[in-house]
């Protein structure tokens, strides 16, 4: 680790690590007094201030779906820490989301998603995750709201993505909600999930044409998942 990097780090960390408290604060303290969903515009800016704080140059491409046309589940490539503020400053209506349960144990971080409402899921226990999945269909399918969802389940290690897992997909043929092919771009490069030096980078997240039911409904779960699959992988290697 050079002394440069570090310092780097160090000066991000003066600026990331306040603001990201407040965020956290404010979203919680609002999340006794009303739903997320009347408070998501915080989120939205909150998420945008994020990363300049983290001395991140983001960018969006494509188009973000109507919300009126949804409800979607957005699935995304998993790089970092940063592709949670990337999503929340790109898509500017309130969404929940799916996560691994071991985030909801960190600290501030944690107890934040759970006021949200966002759903945790393992990766141990194959008829657990199958329960919290059922049990978040109805977000889709009642409340009409779109989900995040990262098919890989946990961020990369070696920057080279992950298998994409079943569950998300047969979530997706449950529900017959419209998928968002999501790529995450250049995050990897500012944060590696092995280590705490954070990197200035340029992130780009990009928006995909949708998947609608008609267009999956009669592929199998091992096709569904490659034909999604490969719509991200196209999106990252075309905005790398």
């Amino acid at each position: 680790m050079s002394v440069i990097r570090l310092i780097i780090t160090l000066l991000i960390m003066a600026l990331f690590v306040p603001f990201f408290i407040l965020t956290m604060i404010t979203g919680i303290v609002l999340s006794y007094i009303m739903h997320p969903k009347y408070f998501y515009f915080t989120i939205h800016f909150g998420c945008k201030i994020l990363l300049l704080c983290g001395w991140q140059y983001h960018t969006i491409h494509g188009k973000v779906p109507d919300k009126n046309k949804g409800p979607y589940i957005f699935m995304f490539n998993h790089e970092s820490m940063f592709d949670a503020f990337m999503l929340g400053a790109s898509i500017p209506y309130y969404i929940n989301a799916i996560g691994w349960e071991g985030i909801f144990k960190w600290p501030l971080w944690g107890f934040f998603a759970k006021r949200y409402g966002a759903y945790q899921i393992t990766h141990d226990d194959t008829n657990k995750a199958r329960e919290t999945l059922k049990a978040a269909e109805k977000i889709l399918l009642i409340d009409k709201t779109s989900m995040l969802y990262s098919p890989e389940g946990n961020r990369t290690i070696t920057g080279e993505m992950g298998e994409f897992k079943k569950g998300g997909f047969h979530f997706a043929k449950s529900t017959k909600a419209t998928i968002v092919p999501v790529g995450i771009v250049g995050a990897f490069e500012s944060n590696v999930r092995t280590s705490w030096i954070i990197n200035p980078g340029r992130l780009k997240t990009v928006f995909g044409e949708p998947i609608t039911v008609d267009q999956y409904s009669n592929l199998s779960i091992e096709d569904f998942r490659d034909l999604v699959k490969n719509r991200v992988v196209k999106l990252v290697e075309d905005f790398s």
